[in-house]
């Protein structure tokens, strides 16, 4: 097992996908095995966003920072959903797919179409994102991180983290 980072939306107290499956709640303490979201007639995955490329298995981070992912100001993402956690996770790395993946070629083909059992691969969802997703079959939510801990751990990688936007009422 090894340790990433997961973004989640939080709900009245509970945890929820972002995306695909985002009425789901997920629980913390307990290891869950990837769903595949619905796989529309194009071959893409319904989402909130509307439709995805279909990359099945649970999109997990080294650190716990997606400056692709918030809200933007200028055209450029510059702070964190209110609704946004970081929490961090263990994942299943018995089996690394990567060489499988990079079969099917390179960049947005060295994907799997289904989810990794036992096991993750790294992909790069956006040409904007840091570094790659890991992209599991199995993982658990051991804890919600604070914005303190997220600042933390992005500034001993070399980051900032992106903070929340400030109350303009406050």
């Amino acid at each position: 097992m090894a340790i990433a980072y997961k973004l989640l939306r939080m709900r009245s107290g509970k945890l929820y996908p972002l995306f695909v499956l985002s009425d789901q709640e997920i629980p913390i303490g307990v290891w869950l095995d990837a769903k595949e979201g619905v796989k529309l007639d194009s071959g893409k995955v319904k989402s909130k966003l509307g439709p995805l490329q279909f990359r099945p298995g649970w999109h997990l981070s080294d650190i716990p920072l997606a400056v692709h992912i918030g809200i933007k100001e200028d055209g450029v993402i510059k702070y964190m959903h209110d609704d946004n956690v970081w929490c961090e996770c263990e994942y299943s790395d018995e089996i690394d797919y990567q060489k499988e993946v990079e079969k099917n070629g390179k960049g947005y083909k060295a994907m799997m179409d289904s989810i990794p059992v036992n096991g993750f691969y790294r992909f790069k969802t956006s040409p904007s994102m840091l570094g790659k997703w890991i992209i599991a079959g199995r993982m658990k939510i051991n804890r919600i991180l604070s914005d303190k801990e997220v600042a933390e751990i992005c500034l001993q990688n070399g980051y900032k983290s992106l903070p929340r936007k400030p109350d303009i009422c406050a």
